[in-house]
């Protein structure tokens, strides 16, 4: 009888990365559990994790490494493809130049290890152009709070009294609380506020809920500090010692136009309503913010991120316990520049200097521009890591003409992706399960590293990690790639922290660099060029941007052309068993999601005779989709939501870069103007 034994890792069903424990037999894993050990999840796992081995022994997983020839994609031998690519990447350099190449990863690898290994092998290369799914995710949140108080935080919700989910729906998407404490809340006697469009999951179970017009978040926060400041509901002593520019704030938001009475126009929430959320956050102590996409996927969400962080910081809840938490990141070994950095500007920093600087990388929405338009300059070959820019960005038709342009097309994933079908070459990666890495938890308000573990030989392909030092070995830069397995570059890369892959295994992968310290900014100020909270970003204002975080035509209504497009649509609600477009060729995640669906108002579909499960069309200035069509009352009157990331009916052929914001760059793809007719 084969010998079974359970091993320690982390899921990469999503980005969270829970722990869980596997359970091996006869080499190969039999059985997935949640590890009640690790501090995140503490033995809770979701659909997605559960379907861990579904995707392992999937039979969509590639097998071989394939070269196109002939229009078809065939397979090859490693080798091979190894040395096809190298060829193709010096023929690409030698012709346009290092910077014509770009190299993306997306959610599908996470923002961790590997992109230590890309961006390492950009710089070695010489482009400055590589990218990442940052360029559309998180990004507006980290850059306001960034911006205003020096570095990003994150609500500590399970030791809170009142908790605001403010376009967010942690019951689905989870980060950073698991849904067994959300569901715990009103047990133990907190407080929970949920504003969205939607009423969703987590809407049910919220003490209130505010559904607010897609797009019109500033004002609804602006309306909140005008409680505040005319009420005098501040924390004096924190403003007094580590806030700037309250004053100056304190006189324009008392003005009358912004109200909520004045606001409701634009928001369509009960100005009641809208003083009742403002003054219990602010007495109530402490409290804390779980926002999501649902506040940056707009025109201006870096500014509204800006109001948020405003917020928490005049209401003393930033890093105190129940609060708003800064969790120090640990000593980790930067490996990315072993040359001098490219002296050619990175595509997008044109245009969004200050995401481009403050990422340190290009902006991957500007590359269809640069491949298309040729501006600033071409983009001649591309890589794709764990990514779907056809049903990931903005403007999908757009996206498939730039890809089809493209002199090379490289794609690394598990699966045959549906980028594949342009790629020049496609290398099979493994799955989580079989590959050795390291996490930072920063995100989930945890000092800790965390070891994702192999816990069998890779089945098909090899580690992302190991993909990139193959590569760069074959393009002649072996001696800058010298880690001969994941393991070693744990080990190098660890080395300040005193960590190596043995000592991390040896501590059941979990190890604890820092212990919680709340009120930092008392011994060392904020990361701020005043060392304090900045109401008007003296960064922002050094770059020639308004640092005021309040824009002169705030109260317009941005989503415009109502009488041609009478509805307001919002896309990408996450779908639970889902993460964007992976696993929809695993059977058993299909059954709970199976198919593209218009979330509808029954009254909003009256209007237009619409019907349950009738077949509508879509439309937007950019482009129009069929779908089938869903009544709810879950979600507001004028408005409709579709997810994303279905061939079928893409959300992102409604959807452009047209109303970019102004510093992340990012796209409008929740508050969009729409029509809606029956086929």
């Amino acid at each position: 009888m084969a010998e079974k034994r359970e091993i320690p890792t982390l899921c990469r069903m999503c980005d969270h990365g829970c722990g869980i424990l596997v359970s091996v037999e006869g080499g190969k894993p039999v059985h997935v559990r949640g590890n009640p050990a690790h501090p995140f999840n503490k033995g809770w796992i979701c659909v997605k994790g559960k379907s861990a081995l579904d995707l392992f022994y999937s039979p969509k997983r590639l097998k071989t490494p394939l070269i196109r020839h002939g229009g078809r994609l065939r397979e090859a031998t490693w080798d091979d493809a190894l040395s096809y690519i190298s060829v193709r990447l010096q023929r690409l350099k030698e012709k346009w130049g290092p910077q014509a190449l770009g190299i993306y990863y997306g959610e599908g690898v996470g923002h961790q290890e590997v992109r230590f290994y890309m961006k390492r092998f950009a710089n070695v290369y010489g482009t400055p152009n590589f990218m990442s799914v940052g360029s559309i995710c998180n990004s507006s949140r980290t850059l306001g709070e960034t911006l205003t108080f020096g570095g990003l935080t994150k609500p500590d919700v399970a030791n809170s009294r009142f908790v605001i989910v403010w376009g967010a729906n942690p019951l689905v998407s989870h980060e950073p609380v698991p849904p067994k404490i959300m569901r715990r809340l009103g047990k133990l006697n907190i407080r929970l506020i949920v504003i969205d469009p939607r009423k969703t999951e987590t809407a049910r179970r919220a003490d209130i809920h505010l559904a607010i017009k897609p797009g019109t978040d500033e004002t609804l926060i602006l309306n909140m500090l005008h409680v505040i400041l005319n009420e005098e509901r501040w924390d004096r002593a924190f403003i007094k010692k580590w806030v700037n520019g309250f004053e100056t704030l304190r006189a324009e938001l008392t003005k009358s136009r912004f109200s909520p009475e004045t606001g409701a126009a634009v928001t369509g929430i009960e100005p009641e309503q809208a003083r009742t959320v403002a003054r219990a956050y602010a007495e109530t102590r402490p409290a804390c913010m779980f926002t999501g996409n649902g506040l940056e996927h707009h025109p201006f969400g870096v500014n509204t991120a800006r109001l948020l962080a405003v917020l928490k910081a005049i209401t003393g809840n930033l890093d105190v316990p129940g609060g708003e938490l800064f969790t120090p990141k640990p000593l980790i070994k930067d490996i990315t520049t072993p040359m001098p950095p490219s002296t050619v500007q990175a595509v997008g920093a044109d245009r969004f200097p200050v995401f481009c600087r403050v990422r340190g990388e290009g902006h991957a929405l500007c590359v269809s521009r640069a491949i298309l338009d040729e501006k600033p300059y071409p983009i001649k070959g591309l890589t794709i890591t764990g990514g779907n820019p056809t049903l990931q960005w903005p403007n999908s038709r757009r996206t498939r003409e730039a890809l089809k342009k493209l002199e090379f097309l490289l794609v690394i994933d598990v699966v045959e992706s549906p980028d594949s079908r342009y790629a020049d070459v496609v290398i099979p990666a493994c799955t989580f399960l079989e590959r050795d890495e390291h996490r930072i938890n920063v995100y989930l308000n945890l000092p800790h590293v965390t070891l994702r573990r192999a816990v069998v030989a890779p089945l098909y392909g090899i580690p992302d990690q190991m993909v990139w030092v193959k590569l760069a070995h074959a393009m002649g830069y072996g001696e800058y790639f010298p880690w001969r397995s994941c393991e070693e570059g744990i080990d190098y890369l660890l080395s300040d922290l005193g960590v190596s892959y043995e000592s991390l295994i040896a501590e059941g992968g979990i190890h604890e660099y820092d212990r919680r310290v709340y009120k930092k900014y008392e011994t060392g100020g904020f990361n701020t060029p005043s060392g304090k909270v900045e109401i008007f970003s003296a960064r922002l204002k050094n770059m020639g941007y308004d640092p005021s975080p309040i824009r002169s035509d705030v109260e317009q209504d941005l989503t415009g052309a109502e009488e041609t497009f009478p509805l307001i649509l919002t896309t990408g609600g996450n779908l639970l068993p889902y993460t964007h477009w992976q696993f929809r060729y695993i059977p058993r995640l299909m059954k709970m999601a199976p198919g593209p669906v218009l979330e509808i108002h029954p009254d909003t579909a009256g209007q237009f005779e619409i019907s349950d499960s009738d077949m509508v069309e879509v439309k937007t200035e950019i482009g129009k989709i069929q779908i089938k069509a869903r009544l709810t009352k879950d979600i507001r009157r004028g408005t409709v939501h579709m997810a994303q990331g279905w061939e079928s009916s893409n959300a992102n052929m409604l959807t452009s870069t047209n109303d970019s914001d102004p510093i992340s760059g990012f796209p409008n793809l929740k508050s969009l103007r729409c029509q809606v007719r029956k086929l």
